[in-house]
């Protein structure tokens, strides 16, 4: 029998890493700008856009450690994948506009949400192509 070229817990790291690194990426470009996720933060009006963004990065991060570190399992894995998920659903509704944010990066998102897959940029890409692997990588498991 072949051995498996690439273990699963390393696919599904290598979809969490892209993640993050597609948040890294500029998402859409509106207005000549292409920002990426983190410049849609915003403190002072805390708004569904800022929690959108930051239940990917931190499920994105859960995610890392815990196909890092031996003692956590399945379950782990999936609620990881679950809480980035999760932000990726309060992000899209946000485009559609049904939920809507007062702050500066929901103003974009709902700028951006006309036509999005005209506006949208590598990063958005690399976040889409690491929720796939993951998911992947989860189910092999």
């Amino acid at each position: 029998m072949g051995k498996k070229l690439l273990n699963s817990n390393i696919v599904y790291f290598i979809g969490m890493a892209l993640v993050i690194a597609g948040l890294l990426c500029p998402i859409v470009k509106v207005l000549g700008q292409t920002p990426n996720a983190f410049k849609f933060l915003d403190f002072k009006n805390f708004g569904t856009s800022t929690v959108g963004i930051l239940l990917i990065c931190i499920g994105a991060a859960l995610g890392i450690i815990f196909s890092l570190l031996a003692n956590f399992n399945k379950t782990h894995r999936l609620i990881a994948l679950a809480i980035t998920l999760a932000g990726g659903v309060i992000l899209c509704l946000l485009l559609t506009g049904v939920l809507s944010d007062s702050s500066l990066g929901g103003k974009i998102w709902r700028a951006a949400g006309k036509s999005f897959i005209k506006h949208a940029y590598f990063g958005f890409y690399l976040i889409l192509a690491g929720w796939l692997c993951a998911i992947f990588g989860w189910v092999k498991d």
